[in-house]
């Protein structure tokens, strides 16, 4: 029930209750006026005693009348007193009483109560039959505005009549009439967007594909003119086939990052709840055993958790502690750490680092901060992060300064999340 659907009975009912009482105050006010007006007149009923005294003060007859007890709450509203008039020959004392007033009273009680009672219920029953009708328009703009909230039915309008309501119903139309021109247009560029995307599938296809078959002829008839012809060439000219077959090494790894990118930023999300000191550790473990030589402490925090895809995750942890591992080859202590601060996940490093001035371009496609002499990469590995998280509705930023280090922060936008 609404607000004012409470309230309002209540209040009509301490008016009707209040005006039952002020009517019953006056009733009994009226019936004491007459009562005192008969009293004072001497009338019989309201004659306690009648006492006739002679010149001298001897009494000589008295008359006792029916209502002779005093009552006990009808002498305030009605004092028995005595009135005495006095003539030449004798003098006659009146002692009048106010039982006839309490009977009346009496009877009047019951009858004021039920009425004071009836108008009470009346009052809750008008209030409520008041509160509805007032809150009606409201009611149909409030079912309406929810059922368009529940079903996305821009469609319905709302008829609440003139007045408040009636503005309030034409405001709440026109607002729907702007939303049902909004999910029309969403739904004209959700298709264009399908359509557009079909279209990457497409190309994605192509890459995969059709570009991956020349660019294997490539390689294949170099090594072939190699093998067969390489006496006919110079050691300037072997070189230029070195540069060629890393040419094309650097175009597949570019291809299978950009498929690579496709497949995770547009696979399905499964939430559960996933252990990223586990696979933080895991990844640690691997790249360790393909490079035994190599002195890299890792530092890894236990028990960092928190609710998402774990493949994706995983992809997520892969591409920043593989950065780390490859930004740090150069240092003689290399230190790789993992951990949470503030709500946040990151992955930090003492390597090269960055210029903080580029840290923006960290994320886009192709973008390089060093180029391949010094560290290899093909410039998607970052940008596929930041599909990634961004799907679980989090974020990723980057921190950084250039021989000091990186440090990757990322959310995953997880309500609940477990710290060690």
């Amino acid at each position: 029930m609404r607000p004012i659907e409470r309230i309002a009975p209540l209040v009509v009912a301490v008016v009707a209750l209040l005006a039952a009482l002020l009517a019953a105050a006056a009733a009994v006010w009226m019936t004491v006026r007459d009562a005192r007006a008969q009293a004072a007149a001497h009338a019989p009923e309201y004659i306690a005693s009648t006492k006739t005294y002679d010149t001298a003060g001897k009494l000589l007859s008295e008359t006792r009348g029916e209502n002779v007890a005093r009552p006990t709450f009808g002498a305030r509203l009605l004092p028995g007193e005595v009135s005495c008039a006095t003539t030449a020959t004798g003098t006659t004392c009146v002692e009048v009483t106010s039982a006839p007033l309490e009977r009346k009273l009496r009877a009047m009680f019951p009858i004021l109560g039920a009425a004071a009672v009836a108008a009470t219920i009346l009052g809750a029953l008008a209030g409520m039959l008041l509160a509805r009708t007032a809150t009606a328009p409201l009611r149909r703009i409030a079912d309406v505005a929810g059922k368009a909230s529940r079903e996305n039915a821009y469609s319905l309008r709302v008829d609440a009549g003139g007045g408040v309501a009636g503005r309030a119903a034409a405001s709440m139309n026109d607002l729907l009439a702007q939303m049902q021109q909004r999910d029309v247009e969403l739904r004209r560029r959700s298709v264009e967007l399908e359509s557009v995307n079909k279209d990457l599938e497409s190309f994605a296809y192509s890459v995969s594909h059709d570009l991956r078959a020349p660019l294997g002829s490539i390689d294949g008839f170099l090594q072939a003119v190699e093998l067969d012809y390489s006496h006919l060439f110079d050691a300037t000219a072997k070189e230029y086939f070195g540069w060629i077959h890393e040419g094309c090494r650097q175009m597949r790894d570019l291809i299978d990052g950009l498929l690579q990118m496709t497949r995770l930023t547009r696979a399905e999300i499964k939430r559960e709840s996933v252990d990223l000191s586990g696979i933080a550790q895991s990844i640690a473990d691997s790249l360790q055993q393909s490079d035994p030589t190599r002195s890299v402490r890792f530092e890894i925090r236990k028990g960092v958790q928190t609710v998402g895809d774990e493949r994706l995750l995983r992809a997520v942890l892969e591409n920043l502690v593989n950065n780390a591992w490859k930004f740090t080859r150069h240092k003689t202590e290399a230190r790789i750490e993992f951990g949470q601060n503030a709500g946040a996940y990151y992955v930090r490093d003492n390597g090269a680092g960055f210029d903080p001035v580029h840290a923006s371009k960290m994320f886009r496609p192709f973008q390089r901060l060093h180029t391949t002499r010094e560290f290899e990469g093909t410039g998607i590995g970052l940008a596929t992060v930041q599909k990634i998280i961004e799907r679980h509705g989090g974020r990723v930023w980057a921190e950084g300064e250039i021989e000091k280090g990186a440090t990757i922060y990322f959310t995953t936008g997880a309500d609940a999340m477990v710290h060690a």
